[in-house]
C-alpha cells in the first residue's frame, strides 16, 4: 500500500501538469486564424479601394497593367481564404479532396506569380525601362498562361496523389516530400527565389546608398530618390513575406520525417500564411507609398 501511494500521487501530478500546459497546436492554429483574417480583411479592402481608384484614373501605362493583374491575382487568393479559415476554425475539411488541392494550389500560384510581378516592377524602376502597353500585356499574359495552363494542372494532377489522405484533413501533404522529384522541385524554387531576392536587394540597397550620398540632405526633394524608394518597397515585401517561408522550407524538407506531432507542418503553414500578407500591398498603393 505504501509503495502504491507515491505512484498514484505521481500519476495525479502528471495529469495535473498535462491539464495546465497549453495546447501548442491550438495556439498555432489560432495564429493561422488571425493571420488569414488579417489577410482577408486588409486584402479585400485594398482590392476594392484600389480598383475604384484605377477605374477613375483610366491610365494605360505598363505599371498600371501590372497593378491590375496583381489585383486579379490577389482576388483569387482572397476567394480561397474563407475555405482555409473554415478548416482551421472547425478543425475539419468539408469541401472534398479536389477543392483542398485547388485551395493549396491557389496560395502557391499566388505567391510565385506575385513574386514575378514584383520582380518586374523592381527591374522596370531600377533600370528605368520603358515598355508600352502591348508588350507588357503580352508577357503578363504569358505568365498567366504558364501558371494556369501548365503549373496548375500539373499540381492538381500529381500533388497529393502518391499517398491516401483522410478526406476530413487538408493541407497535410507532407508525405509527398518523400518523393525525390518533389524534393528537387522545392529546392530549385527555394534556390531561385532566394538568389533573385538577394541579388535585387543588394542592387537596390547600393542604388539607394548612392542616391543618398548624392542628394543628401534634401533626398526627398529629388524624383529619382523617391522613385527608387517606391521600388525598394517591393523589395522589402519580397524579403519579409517570401524569404522566411523558403528559408524554413529547407529545414522542413530535411526534418519533416521527425514531425510526429505535426508541429513543423503547422509552422510551415504559418510561414505560408505570411506569404499571403503581400496582398496588403494595395493598402500601401492607396496610402501613396507606391503607385
Amino acid at each position: 500500500m505504501l509503495n502504491r501511494m507515491p505512484n498514484s500521487s505521481l500519476t495525479q501530478q502528471n495529469h495535473s501538469f498535462i491539464r495546465t500546459v497549453p495546447d501548442t497546436s491550438d495556439t498555432l492554429r489560432s495564429i493561422l486564424i488571425i493571420l488569414y483574417s488579417i489577410d482577408l480583411a486588409g486584402g479585400t479592402l485594398g482590392v476594392i479601394v484600389m480598383s475604384h481608384q484605377l477605374f477613375q484614373r483610366r491610365s494605360q501605362s505598363a505599371m498600371i497593367v501590372i497593378i491590375i493583374n496583381l489585383l486579379v491575382l490577389h482576388t483569387f487568393l482572397l476567394l480561397s481564404i474563407p475555405f482555409r479559415l473554415s478548416y482551421y476554425i472547425l478543425k475539419e475539411w468539408k469541401f472534398g479532396a479536389f477543392t483542398c488541392k485547388l485551395v493549396s494550389a491557389t496560395i502557391y500560384l499566388h505567391m510565385y506569380i506575385t513574386f514575378t510581378f514584383y520582380v518586374a516592377i523592381i527591374i522596370i524602376r531600377l533600370f528605368r525601362l520603358e515598355f508600352n502597353k502591348c508588350y507588357t500585356t503580352i508577357w503578363v499574359t504569358a505568365v498567366w498562361m504558364l501558371g494556369a495552363l501548365v503549373i496548375a494542372p500539373v499540381f492538381l494532377s500529381y500533388y497529393g496523389t502518391s499517398r491516401i489522405y483522410p478526406s476530413s484533413q487538408c493541407f497535410q501533404f507532407q508525405q509527398e516530400m518523400e518523393e525525390t522529384p518533389m524534393v528537387i522541385v522545392n529546392y530549385c524554387l527555394v534556390g531561385v527565389l532566394l538568389a533573385v531576392c538577394g541579388l535585387l536587394t543588394i542592387i537596390q540597397l547600393s542604388v539607394m546608398c548612392r542616391l543618398t550620398v548624392k542628394y543628401w540632405p534634401d533626398i526627398n526633394s529629388h524624383v529619382e530618390f523617391r522613385a527608387q524608394a517606391k521600388s525598394f518597397f517591393f523589395t522589402l515585401v519580397t524579403v519579409v513575406c517570401f524569404m522566411p517561408h523558403h528559408v524554413f522550407r529547407v529545414y522542413y524538407i530535411q526534418n519533416f520525417h521527425l514531425d510526429k506531432d505535426h508541429e513543423l507542418l503547422t509552422y510551415n503553414e504559418i510561414f505560408l500564411a505570411l506569404t499571403a500578407m503581400c496582398c496588403l500591398d494595395m493598402l500601401c498603393f492607396i496610402a501613396g507609398i507606391a503607385h
